[in-house]
């Protein structure tokens, strides 16, 4: 049974040659079709996935195909990606030509950012999250204003004697936030929600029921009733519009959930079982092991 593995920063930098990085939290790299680590047919074949990060492309050059929770994007040369940690994604196809920018920042980075007067702000990821257009085509102008950003932000990176070398990260990535969301704010598409059939439309809300509910709801009727419709009529939306039942897409969150929290080793075992508020340890480590082949102590491990 495929599931849909989480990817950390430290796994999508690991086959990028040239970045630069802060710790494992934020990442800069300069984008290379030639070097990027997938076989043709290997992409052809591959895996959804979702990140633990914010990514951002800018792509200057080249083209490539790319589903987006499902949906397929054809990528060309002056588009801007932005994938969120909720995003399903799965890349099919990167021409050898491709260049263009990266950046990569972890969850935990964006949500501990805080103001000078101690508070979250939260604003800096809420107007990015842009989920129904992930792909945003700019002007060859804006490419280039963008692209001069990466490079700020990059030099920022460099500085490793500043005292205050994360603060300063944080204010030039707020800095690069607000110069892409000018740019967004004068693109109508970007701006306008798009128009979604009723079945798109549960399937979006049930999407963030999911991820808000996951750890505690696992069965259908929860999120059906939710929904106000029945059971059966959501695992057939669900299986029509991605292929999945909508047990299976609960399975899939949990098991997300689960390798995400495995990865904290100061979590036991049965702590995360208590979290993911399966009945005790053993139920957790039969589901674990049925979908991922392996109990939760060996790939925790591994």
């Amino acid at each position: 049974m495929k599931n849909l593995p989480l990817i950390e920063v430290t796994e999508l930098i690991k086959g990028i040659e040239s970045s630069d990085n802060f710790q494992d939290d934020l990442s800069i790299a300069d984008l290379n079709g030639d070097l990027i680590n997938y076989e043709e047919k290997r992409l052809e074949h591959s895996t959804p996935m979702r990140l633990n990060a914010l990514l951002m492309i800018l792509v200057q050059e080249g083209t490539a195909d790319i589903s987006v929770d499902y949906i397929p994007y054809k990528i060309e040369k002056n588009t801007f990606i932005t994938l969120m940690p909720t995003h399903i994604i799965q890349v099919s196809k990167v021409s050898k030509d491709l260049r263009g920018r990266l950046l990569i920042v972890s969850r935990s980075f964006l949500d501990g950012y805080t103001t000078p007067t101690g508070k979250k702000n939260h604003s800096m990821v809420h107007y990015m999250q842009i989920r129904k257009n992930p792909c945003a085509t700019l002007s060859a102008e804006e490419t280039e204003h963008m692209s001069g950003q990466f490079s700020i932000l990059r030099e920022k990176m460099k500085l490793r004697t500043h005292f205050f070398q994360k603060e300063a990260l944080q204010n030039a990535l707020m800095g690069f936030f607000i110069e892409l969301a000018n740019i967004f704010m004068g693109k109508k598409e970007l701006m306008t929600a798009p128009t979604l059939s009723r079945k798109e439309e549960l399937f979006e809300q049930f999407l963030q029921l999911l991820f808000e509910h996951c750890k505690e709801q696992h069965v259908v009727t929860f999120y059906a009733e939710k929904l106000f419709i029945t059971p059966q009529y959501l695992s057939l939306i669900l299986k029509e519009l991605t292929g999945k039942s909508a047990n299976k897409w609960i399975d899939d969150a949990l098991i997300v959930e689960a390798k995400m929290l495995l990865k904290a080793p100061q979590a036991t075992v049965q702590q995360v079982a208590d979290i993911l508020h399966f009945s005790d340890q053993s139920t957790f480590g039969k589901f674990f092991k049925k979908h991922m082949g392996i109990s939760p102590m060996e790939y925790r491990k591994s």
